[in-house]
């Protein structure tokens, strides 16, 4: 039987299960889980914290409640409209920080959205390295609803759909469904309501079969070919990974289980 370890703050629970699958919670249901400073403080330690657990294995971003995300607090965005541009700034710093410490989690990182998703929670499904929507998602990249954009999530947003896609969405605001989502590379797999939890389980459990170290290694690898040149420096980086996956421990142990057919060590 899983142990689960859970710990819950004002916005947030995180649950670490024996397996090293740490699930965090986004829970401010009764304002649809909507972003405010406190809040996205709060998710920037998470994450951190997240990364420099030893035995996390996998990183699962979920949420309580009807709606994955409504994007910014309207308090908040009220109070926004008072700042001054240096004050906006520091505002805009802090969740760019909080995006960057989810974007870079060392470990595989996936997202389930549901319900509404809008605004900075776009950005939090770009920021994982996998994602699934339950098949009720209404996705929206909605900020020039109020004359605002998308400018901190962009970069996520673009290295996900592609440069002509965050355009569209970004400028008509059209809300994407989730099957829509999978077409256009926002999500990778589209589950139904009263099947996700069941196959949210076993999605979670053929991740834990893989090489952990590999998985992270993979991360690693795209985000250096991500955007590089494919020059002869690049070629050699690719020579020199696969060289040292094949000859560390994990490697040898995957290959030996592999020609045996047997269950390499990581495998519980």
């Amino acid at each position: 039987k899983k142990e689960l370890v859970m710990t819950q703050t004002v916005y947030t629970e995180l649950e670490i299960d024996s397996l090293g699958v740490a699930t965090l919670w986004l829970n401010r249901p009764e304002k649809f889980n909507a972003l405010n400073a406190e809040f996205i403080a709060e998710l920037s330690a998470k994450f951190k914290e997240i990364n420099e657990k030893e035995e996390i294995r996998l990183f699962v971003l979920r949420a309580r409640g009807k709606n994955f995300c409504a994007g910014a607090d309207i308090e908040w965005m009220k109070a926004s409209a008072n700042l001054s541009y240096e004050e906006n700034l520091t505002d805009a710093k802090y969740l760019a920080d909080m995006l960057w410490a989810l974007n870079y989690i060392k470990v595989p990182t996936l997202v389930i959205t549901h319900g509404a998703a809008y605004g900075g929670a776009v950005g939090l499904i770009a920021c994982c390295d996998m994602a699934i929507a339950i098949d009720d998602s209404k996705i929206c990249l909605s900020e020039v609803n109020i004359g605002l954009i998308p400018a901190t999530i962009g970069p996520y947003v673009q290295q996900t759909i592609g440069y002509k896609n965050s355009l569209y969405y970004s400028m008509t605001a059209e809300v994407i469904d989730a099957h829509l989502a999978a077409k256009i590379g926002l999500v990778q797999k589209v589950f139904s309501a009263n099947q996700a939890d069941s196959l949210v389980d076993q999605f979670i459990q053929n991740l834990l079969k893989k090489g952990p170290k590999a998985q992270q290694a993979c991360k690693e690898l795209f985000n250096k070919i991500h955007g590089s040149e494919f020059d002869a420096d690049l070629k050699r980086y690719t020579e020199e990974m696969i060289a040292i996956r094949r000859t560390s421990d994990e490697g040898q142990d995957g290959l030996q289980a592999f020609l045996t057919k047997t269950k390499p060590h990581w495998i519980n």
